[in-house]
């Protein structure tokens, strides 16, 4: 096992994916959720739904694109207020990885946190339910193929134009969820496939902390 120090020793890149957290306890713990605000060799920046203590142990996860990364921790600071939109800052620090995870840890701060910024985008197939606000007109039935904290990638049977806003309800196994969003981008007519959905871009425009934690709930559930 490498071991880590729990000072900050590395460089933090701003990336923001899911978090699972569980305290190490002779006794079953209960997992938590939350995301990363920045991620490093040595530690994260993670916001919360809950405050932990100081020094307390931790089992942690990332989850990544390329699958999940494990490896044992401690909390080193946490704040005593949430932030808007958000959840409760804390740091925490990498105490023991396995070389093959510090090894993923490694390629996605490499791949995103030195390429793109911030948010990460993971694999995310369900089906959705879009409804343009304002708009008398009747649903778009369609497909999620990727997420992230501030947005969806869509895949919709018609064209809808860029700045439109609209209602996504998300269809999962634990139930639905209701998001809105901007339409940021739309596929040109040369990346289409002909007869086949077509991509769109979904910015959320009012993100809540507790839809956050929802999403990162179901991207973490089946690990």
């Amino acid at each position: 096992m490498i071991e880590h120090p729990p000072q900050r020793q590395h460089p933090r890149y701003p990336i923001q994916i899911p978090f699972l957290h569980k305290a190490k306890t002779a006794a079953p713990a209960k997992a938590g959720v939350g995301w990363t605000r920045n991620v490093s060799e040595g530690g994260v920046c993670v916001e919360l739904a809950e405050p932990l203590r100081p020094e307390m142990p931790l089992w942690v996860r990332l989850q990544t694109e390329a699958g999940p990364i494990d490896m044992e921790a401690q909390v080193t600071w946490a704040a005593e207020h949430g932030i808007p939109r958000g959840g409760i800052p804390h740091g925490v620090a990498f105490t023991q990885i396995a070389p093959y995870h510090h090894s993923a840890l490694q390629n996605m701060i490499h791949s995103k946190g030195l390429i793109r910024p911030t948010k990460v985008r993971l694999p995310f197939d369900v089906c959705v339910t879009c409804q343009p606000k304002g708009q008398a007109r009747p649903p778009l039935h369609g497909r999620t193929r990727d997420i992230s904290r501030g947005g969806l990638l869509l895949r919709l049977p018609e064209v809808v134009p860029p700045e439109t806003v609209m209602q996504v309800t998300v269809h999962t196994s634990p139930g639905p969820l209701t998001v809105e969003g901007a339409v940021a981008w739309v596929a040109p007519p040369e990346g289409r496939a002909p007869g086949g959905p077509i991509r769109h871009g979904l910015r959320f425009t009012r993100p809540t902390w507790s839809t956050s934690l929802a999403f990162g709930s179901l991207l973490v559930e089946s690990l």
